[in-house]
């Protein structure tokens, strides 16, 4: 399978209608965790700095999007609120350097000189299956007195999220893919599971598991069926990332994708 590294922020569509529950991703893979990559375009404006990480809290009602300049020395978090369905405040940092300590790798953020957050990250090299690492481990990230849980899930190839919901497209152990969503109304409901490989989340509102990956030089498109809906996800290598969810041919439903980060594997 083809794989491909690329954050696009762009329109997409999504729908759970007509769809089951099933069980949760695995956690072995053979690829090696060197090969994490992770780039970024957007659909509107190219000179955006890049997406560094999505963090879709598991035990705060936010999403928040992680971005750094080109100098690599600053970073900015934008919080959307998932209740509101609303960004409600991008802050600005100053980078620290990142300091090693127990496995983990945190990263100060700075403001005029003084520590005022930091980004917690696994080294890949502590997990269970290092290869399984498609993205980096980010755990936790510290906002003033906050302390906020990110979601984290072994072989990552797209994650993002719209104004109703957060998504992924995962691998299992034999590369098969997953798309997994959770939905932003039960995001108050859901506590945090743990699962192995120090993967990090919540009970998924939908999953369905059989995906086709269709690559051409103008970008990959993930399709996944069930209960005779289609769920289609396009990235293309320029212009806008879409979703789209199709009963019988017809599109059914359509949301912004607001926010993706992709990685991949070797």
């Amino acid at each position: 399978m083809q794989r491909f590294a690329q954050c696009l922020v762009g329109v997409a569509a999504l729908s759970l209608a007509g769809c089951d529950r099933a069980s949760a991703p695995a956690a072995n893979t053979t690829s090696t965790a060197s090969d994490i990559s992770a780039v970024t375009t957007t659909a509107t404006a190219a000179a955006s700095p890049a997406v560094w990480f999505i963090c879709d809290a598991i035990d705060a009602p936010s999403v928040f999007v992680l971005r750094k300049d080109a100098s690599g020395q600053h970073a900015s978090i934008m919080e959307y609120d998932k209740q509101r369905s609303a960004e409600v405040a991008t802050t600005e940092f100053e980078l620290g350097q990142p300091e090693g300590a127990a496995g983990s790798v945190y990263t100060p953020l700075m403001h005029d000189g003084q520590q005022t957050g930091f980004v917690r990250a696994i080294n890949p090299g502590m997990l269970e299956t290092p290869s399984a690492a498609y993205t980096q481990p980010f755990t936790s990230i510290g906002i003033g007195d906050r302390r906020i849980a990110c979601r984290w899930l072994a072989r990552s190839r797209l994650i993002g999220f719209t104004a109703r919901r957060s998504f992924a497209i995962t691998e299992d152990a034999d590369g098969d893919l997953i798309y997994t969503t959770f939905n932003f109304d039960d995001a108050t409901t859901h506590s945090a599971i743990d699962l192995s490989d120090a993967q990090r989340s919540t009970r998924f509102s939908l999953e369905v598991r059989g995906g086709e990956e269709t690559t051409t030089p103008q970008g990959s498109e993930f399709r996944f069926s069930n209960h005779g809906y289609s769920y289609v996800v396009s990235a293309p290598r320029e212009g806008e990332a879409s979703l789209r969810v199709l009963r019988s041919g017809s599109t059914v439903q359509n949301e912004p994708i607001l926010a993706t980060e992709a990685g991949s594997g070797a």
